[in-house]
């Protein structure tokens, strides 16, 4: 009696085994599946990025600021002067809520930054370097 027991039990166990097996190597495939699918969107932002960054070169550099004010005139003004007195140094006016700025150079290392800062500082004492995302052209 004992042993039909055992064998009725073992039965009705291994009936449920089939069935778990088949659901855990279907969950095993799609798993495998959509790490694959995984890999491939990897794959693709990656090289989506590489070409971003080809396209878009910015890197951590410096600039020399001349002006931060609430005055568009004056900020201007000082544009159009560094324009005329250092035609090969590039100079952006923008206007940062609440203030207009002006910053000239895109500056790879803070040596060239402060070569520069000794010359635009004779025509502009308030002058100082900063560090700033630069363009490399």
């Amino acid at each position: 009696m004992y042993l039909q027991f055992i064998f009725a039990k073992t039965h009705r166990m291994n009936q449920f085994k089939t069935p778990v097996y088949l659901l855990l190597g279907f969950l095993l495939i799609s798993f495998h599946s959509l790490a694959q699918n995984s890999d491939v969107n990897m794959q693709r932002i990656i090289q989506e990025k590489r070409v971003y960054n080809l396209n878009n070169l910015e890197v951590i550099g410096y600039k020399i600021q001349l002006f931060n004010g609430i005055s568009e005139t004056t900020a201007k003004k000082i544009q159009s002067n560094f324009s005329a007195l250092f035609p090969d140094i590039p100079v952006r006016l923008f206007f940062e809520q609440p203030e207009w700025k002006v910053q000239a150079g895109n500056f790879l290392t803070k040596l060239e930054a402060h070569k520069a800062l000794q010359q635009i500082q004779k025509e502009f004492a308030g002058a100082f370097p900063l560090k700033a995302k630069i363009k490399i052209e």
